[in-house]
């Protein structure tokens, strides 16, 4: 599948939403069952309040004949330390090299802004986001079990200076 991938405005991404939010919950139906559209939209309203506030957010969305099939969301937590959030990639887009795409975009722009980590955590359940990163030069710092949850949340970093 031929796609591109791009950084878009935060102020633009009520633009996006819709798509990003789909493809999300398609991720997750797996585990937690089929949202509803009612609760997609809240889903969407809350991401439209909590992205802009992050210091140094940035959105990258990749697209295909102008269709949204990923997305990732990032922002600096510390000085010098960019955090991949969220991505996610179409069903249907999976495995034809999207994620990484995405992943190598926020590097650069990681690099460009002179962060010198790049990190990102992930669970067990998401075997090949794992090994992407894995494969990416992430290394795994750590792991927690959350309270409340099953699986194990995998913390990795990577070191760009």
């Amino acid at each position: 599948m031929e796609f591109e991938v791009g950084e878009i405005p935060v102020v633009e991404l009520a633009r996006v939403i819709g798509p990003i939010i789909a493809i999300r919950t398609s991720a997750y139906e797996r585990w937690n069952g089929q949202k509803s559209e009612e609760d997609q939209r809240k889903e969407a309203e809350a991401w439209l309040q909590k992205i802009p506030s992050r210091d140094g957010a940035a959105i990258f969305v990749a697209k295909t004949g102008g269709e949204c099939i990923g997305y990732l969301w990032g922002n600096e937590r510390t000085s010098g330390d960019f955090y991949i959030s969220h991505v996610g990639v179409r069903q249907d887009g999976k495995r034809g090299g999207i994620g990484r795409a995405l992943v190598k975009a926020s590097e650069d722009l990681a690099r460009k802004r002179g962060c010198r980590v790049l990190s990102t955590s992930t669970y067990n359940r998401f075997a090949g986001m794992l090994i992407l990163l894995l494969s990416e030069g992430f290394e795994i710092v750590g792991t927690t079990k959350p309270e409340g949850k099953t699986d194990v949340r995998i913390e990795l970093e990577k070191r760009l200076v």
